[in-house]
């Protein structure tokens, strides 16, 4: 039981759970909503099988990702955080390797399936694309500045999109001939992920910069060259409090345009509050300990953000 409870915590279950709550939110509030509102009568298409197996592939390219991560960042990891450490201590290095490749293959084996099930074939290159980015990522990506957070600001920002695409693909075909005009729903659809795609997108973005100060220390030492090695913590904060402004004109503005007042200022108050409270937070930083708080409030801010989609799209 030890050495599966070590594996588990290696592919970094608190991820996986978001990821999960993620995909899940995307189908059931959101697209569901969007459905109802045709007033046609829509079904989803994927059948719960195969939304299931959305489901497993993001969550296996994500529990890859968290694995080979920590593959490579042994030797930064116990500096940064030797309590954390767990490949080439309690879990060899050659079973992180294979689990890391198994779940890879696992990921692109179901995706090849649903997509010959839908006839739909791009989403293999997503996979794909996410899969080979996470391999480079800290051996290559991290080591140069903004490149990582970006790498992983995207790959954040695909789970929406993932939770969407196939069923989105099979509504389009299905539904054709009832609607007046289809596009207009597809559209439509798009239109709201991306707007929750974006907003898990700086979201990230933010987190992984205040990630980078919080792991300077580890970091110098791998030879790695986030933003707060290459700038500074000084100028790494003045590009924190630009996104987190960013963030919250943005939640102002989609706020704005929503059905209600009630919800506007819901909407903006629950999330625009604890964003300034990072931003105040993140200017009296100047230690790990306070770095890591100011994560914590944006992980709160992102867990926030979903529960908020579902009174949105209730």
């Amino acid at each position: 039981m030890g050495a599966f409870r070590n594996i588990f915590r290696l592919t970094r279950p608190l991820n996986l759970l978001i990821v999960l709550i993620t995909l899940l939110i995307t189908r059931y509030a959101v697209i569901h909503h969007l459905m109802d509102e045709t007033n046609i009568g829509m079904k989803f298409r994927l059948s719960f099988f195969e939304f299931l197996l959305v489901i497993l592939v993001a969550l296996a390219a994500t529990a890859a990702g968290n694995i080979i991560n920590d593959y490579f960042d042994q030797k930064v990891d116990r500096i940064n955080k030797p309590e954390e450490v767990i490949v080439g201590k309690t879990v060899k290095r050659r079973i992180a390797i294979i689990l890391h490749q198994g779940l890879n293959i696992f990921a692109i084996l179901c995706t090849a399936w649903l997509s010959w099930r839908t006839e739909f074939w791009w989403p293999i290159l997503m996979t794909a694309g996410i899969i080979t980015s996470l391999w480079w990522y800290s051996p290559i990506f991290k080591k140069q500045a903004f490149t990582g957070n970006l790498i992983i600001a995207l790959c954040t920002a695909s789970v929406p999109i993932w939770a969407a695409w196939y069923e989105a693909h099979e509504l389009a075909g299905y539904y054709n001939d009832m609607m007046i005009e289809p596009t207009v729903f597809v559209n439509h659809l798009w239109k709201h992920l991306f707007i929750i795609s974006g907003f898990a997108f700086i979201l990230t973005l933010i987190r992984e910069a205040v990630k980078d100060m919080e792991d300077l220390p580890g970091d110098m030492e791998g030879e790695y060259h986030t933003l707060p090695i290459e700038y500074g913590i000084e100028k790494t904060k003045t590009y924190l409090y630009i996104l987190l402004t960013i963030f919250m004109i943005a939640v102002a503005i989609t706020s704005y345009l929503m059905n209600s007042m009630l919800e506007s200022l819901v909407v903006s108050g629950i999330l625009i509050i604890p964003a300034v409270t990072v931003m105040f937070k993140l200017h009296q930083a100047h230690v790990a300990a306070e770095f890591k708080s100011c994560s914590r409030w944006l992980k709160a801010i992102i867990l926030i953000g979903l529960a908020l989609l579902v009174w949105i799209y209730r």
